[in-house]
């Protein structure tokens, strides 16, 4: 009985050596995170020239997202950066410019810790769109059932405006092949607008640079007051505008002149046939105004063509305009109820009473 229960012992005695010893070797393959991250340490470079070497721990705690040199961090109100190396700078690139195969494909190994967790803390929140729903969760790029976004990366085709107002996301990036359509900003929250050529972003305007110039594609639905350069107008362009307040253009219609039977020169065509009730007080500075430029603008109480030639103006313009108050131009009207003024420009106030 005694030389059974000792062999018994010695069996268990080995078996709980060899799981140790197992153990003890797993650990150096697949070493614990918290022993890894605590046992490493980050050389940052603060702004007011201080080097640090913080943990991970301490690194973590600061850490506020990363830029295409490495990570960033705030400590007590303190910026610094952490530089990271070749791996994480692809990473970064591949995030913040690749296209669906280069994101699909991409593997982040190699990475620290904490620059994993940083390009996490800056990508985790972007929805990559692609004719379906993709997102980062530090490790990979996959197709994604998950609709709330903090920003939207449109990579090709379109997107509609039920798909950025589901997603909540305030800011919008176009990579080159995406196709902006105004309608598609309608009624959502976006803010702000990042863009790849041949898209320029201007102010609030986002713009297609084409052969034959530059196009107005749209402009954000919290626009209150816009100020935007172009050649040619989308229809209804500004249609997510329906806060706008005052805009300065280069011309009403789609174009500064007539080019052919496609030529429209009214002011409604970049707002898709509706002028919103907020906007009050709008400046042209070329193009031609033509009969119909103002048709269906009565609401329409400033209005600014200093610098257009008095030839190009067709007076029939204004009588359109039952609730203009102000009118800078240098054509020579008669315009009912209103005082006349000439102005160092070589340009004609009118004025009309409000009372």
């Amino acid at each position: 009985m005694g030389i059974k229960a000792g062999r018994k012992q010695s069996a268990i005695g080995a078996l709980i050596f060899a799981a140790g010893y197992l153990l003890v070797a797993l650990l150096f393959v697949f070493p614990l995170p918290r022993a890894a991250e605590e046992g490493e340490a980050y050389e940052a470079v603060w702004e007011n020239g201080m080097v640090t070497h913080e943990r991970y721990a301490a690194a973590y705690s600061a850490l506020v997202g990363a830029d295409e040199d490495g990570i960033l961090l705030e400590n007590g109100g303190l910026r610094g950066k952490i530089a990271a190396a070749g791996p994480f700078r692809e990473g970064y690139r591949v995030l913040m410019e690749g296209e669906l195969l280069d994101l699909l494909t991409a593997t982040f190994d190699g990475l620290s810790p904490l620059e994993r967790t940083a390009l996490f803390r800056t990508f985790g929140g972007t929805l990559y769109f692609s004719a379906d729903c993709y997102a980062f969760d530090g490790d990979r790029v996959f197709r994604t059932a998950r609709e709330a976004f903090e920003r939207v990366a449109l990579l090709d085709g379109p997107i509609s405006s039920e798909q950025l107002r589901t997603s909540g996301a305030t800011a919008l990036l176009l990579h080159a092949g995406a196709q902006l359509e105004a309608a598609a900003l309608c009624g959502t929250a976006v803010n702000s607008v990042t863009a790849q050529a041949p898209y320029v972003v201007e102010g609030d305007a986002v713009c297609l640079q084409t052969a034959g110039g530059r196009r107005l594609v749209a402009a954000l639905p919290q626009t209150t007051e816009l100020k935007a350069t172009y050649d040619f107008c989308d229809k209804g362009a500004l249609a997510p505008c329906t806060a706008l307040r005052s805009a300065e253009l280069p011309f009403a219609g789609n174009a500064p002149k007539s080019a052919g039977s496609a030529f429209d020169g009214r002011l409604l065509w970049a707002f898709g046939g509706k002028l919103p009730e907020t906007l009050k007080r709008v400046k042209l500075t070329g193009g031609v105004i033509a009969p119909d430029a103002f048709a269906g603008c009565g609401g329409l109480e400033e209005l600014d063509l200093c610098g257009i030639p008095a030839e190009n103006i067709s007076a029939a313009a204004f009588e359109r305009l039952g609730g203009l108050v102000r009118l800078h131009t240098r054509k020579e009207l008669s315009l009912a109820g209103a005082v006349r003024t000439l102005l160092p420009c070589g340009c004609y106030f009118y004025e009309r009473s409000q009372t």
